[in-house]
């Protein structure tokens, strides 16, 4: 071969050598989480064990669980550290929202295969004092050498919006101030095309891979969706499924929700 050939071949191999291993050092970064948002009912239906079979078959990375009773008549247990044995998922956190006169508290519950830390929760706002509490809470997750926020909430349910509006202004302050991507899942009482799901969406995207998200409720005949996956910032996601558990139809009120997401 010529020899100004081969000075020419190894000058651009040479180029092309950093380009090529920056490629794959970002490709590496890649990781694939499956995230699961779970309405429980606080297994009032077939009790808490159910739910935690059903977690279990879907196999999720991350959990966000609402309506989850802690020492209480129905579930006279320490129900995260509970779902925590039964799903085989080491770390859990519970984001307290209000005590129960009749003994116990409730709240949402994190479930998390792979490490946390930052755990942090505070309620949400009501407008009038007898209003139902809720929370949201947030852990900061490693997987594969790549941090990301996992939260949990429920939000108000009544027909109006207000109270939702506060607590979704409340929500995105917080989250404003984080420097890592972020998956929220969680019971938000809200609808497609709603003014609440637009409030989220002024930081959150909203991507369920189609033009309509699945419906979650009610069991087991579904007439719309109120239980979402959602994320920040969109750059930092591609979205690989996202799916309702149709077979799941005995064990809550909802249907839960499984997204599998690439986190670049």
């Amino acid at each position: 071969m010529n020899f100004r050939i081969c000075i020419s071949l190894f000058l651009v191999c040479c180029l092309l050598s950093p380009v090529m291993a920056q490629r794959d050092k970002n490709k590496q970064k890649e990781v694939t989480v499956k995230a699961m948002t779970y309405n429980t009912y606080s297994g009032r239906k077939q009790g808490i064990d159910k739910i935690a079979e059903v977690i279990k078959q879907e196999d999720p990375d991350i959990v966000s669980l609402q309506e989850i009773e802690r020492n209480t008549e129905i579930n006279p247990w320490n129900t995260p550290e509970r779902l925590s044995v039964l799903t085989g998922m080491k770390y859990y956190y519970f984001a307290h929202a209000l005590d129960i006169p009749t003994g116990g508290d409730y709240g949402n519950v994190i479930l998390s295969k792979f490490p946390i830390s930052e755990e942090k929760s505070f309620k949400l706002s009501v407008l009038k004092e007898n209003d139902y509490v809720r929370s949201f809470g947030y852990v900061k997750v490693m997987k594969e050498g790549k941090e990301f926020y996992f939260a949990t909430t429920h939000l108000d349910h009544k027909y109006e919006d207000a109270t939702r509006l506060k607590q979704i202004d409340e929500i995105l302050a917080c989250m404003e101030q984080l420097d890592k991507p972020i998956i929220l899942g969680g019971d938000l009482n809200s609808r497609r095309g709603s003014v609440t799901m637009a409030a989220f969406q002024k930081y959150f995207t909203v991507n369920c891979l189609s033009d309509a998200a699945p419906w979650t409720v009610p069991v087991p005949s579904p007439t719309y969706a109120c239980d979402w996956l959602i994320y920040a910032p969109n750059e930092a996601f591609t979205v690989k499924a996202y799916n309702a558990c149709y077979w799941a139809d005995k064990e809550s009120d909802h249907y839960p929700v499984v997204a599998t997401y690439l986190i670049k």
